[in-house]
């Protein structure tokens, strides 16, 4: 009996979410003197919008937005700087940085958001919307001059967050190809790879090896590409996954990343 086949099915996802940024909210010096955090976010010391893109097809899904906040404290007469970032109002589900500093330099932090962990802020972030982001900064006494503020949000990961940044929901043959950045000054890894539950080959966790291809890519600087030639059969989808940061101040984001969808 002859059996006809008919052509394979095939499409495309792109995602470019890239890196969103406020860039330096301080033009020149700014003397905090407040003793108490200012009340309503028009009261505010600084604040600016940022608009992260939504992947267009359901399939793919944001599973975690990193932040990062750099701020340069220039003096103090003041034995501790408090500064809070909310997104969108100022309310404790919004709260996105809660910090404290005692020394005069550079000062950094990163945060991640994820359904588990800032899941109001995630939600937010994640929605393809504009959000804004407010500053608020208070001393226990005295003063503090700040010259740098700045945040930046990106679809990735950074040290000790959640793994998994994006994962497309599939089965069928997928093959990728993707550019990732960091900001900060260290190296990370980065990989794709399915679950070991639905790998029908018992291959490692998140690292998968098919057909003599790698599907992940070590990063070696600032910056790292993924791809994943020939496609692999997924039985449920495929994700990225992050390790390695060796800054822990440093977030890696996605700047674009494109899928190969065949089925038959």
């Amino acid at each position: 009996m002859k059996i006809t086949r008919g052509r394979p099915f095939v499409e495309q996802i792109t995602y470019a979410p890239g890196l969103q940024t406020t860039n330096d909210l301080e033009a020149a010096t700014k003397t905090i003197t407040a003793t108490v955090e200012a009340t309503g976010v028009g009261n505010a010391d600084y604040s600016a919008a940022l608009t992260m893109a939504a992947p267009s097809d359901a399939r793919l899904v944001v599973q975690q937005i990193m932040a990062r906040l750099s701020i340069t404290i220039d003096s103090m007469t003041a034995g501790t700087l408090y500064g809070r970032v909310y997104v969108d109002a100022q309310a404790a589900n919004n709260r996105l940085f809660d910090l404290s500093w005692t020394t005069t330099g550079n000062k950094l932090a990163i945060q991640h958001t994820t359904a588990a962990t800032l899941a109001t802020i995630f939600a937010l972030l994640k929605d393809g919307a504009a959000h804004t982001f407010y500053f608020f900064f208070w001393v226990n006494a005295g003063n503090t001059v700040l010259s740098v503020v700045q945040a930046w949000e990106g679809v990735g990961g950074g040290s000790g967050a959640a793994l998994h940044p994006i994962a497309l929901t599939y089965t069928g043959s997928v093959s990728l190809a993707g550019y990732m950045e960091r900001v900060g000054t260290g190296t990370f890894d980065v990989y794709a790879g399915v679950p070991l539950n639905q790998n029908p080959l018992g291959l490692s966790q998140y690292r998968v090896w098919n057909l003599n291809a790698v599907s992940g890519c070590l990063m070696g600087g600032d910056s790292a590409t993924i791809g994943m030639h020939p496609p692999i059969l997924v039985l449920t989808g495929i994700s990225l996954m992050y390790s390695g940061f060796t800054v822990a101040t440093d977030i890696s984001y996605i700047r674009d990343i494109g899928f190969l969808l065949r089925s038959n």
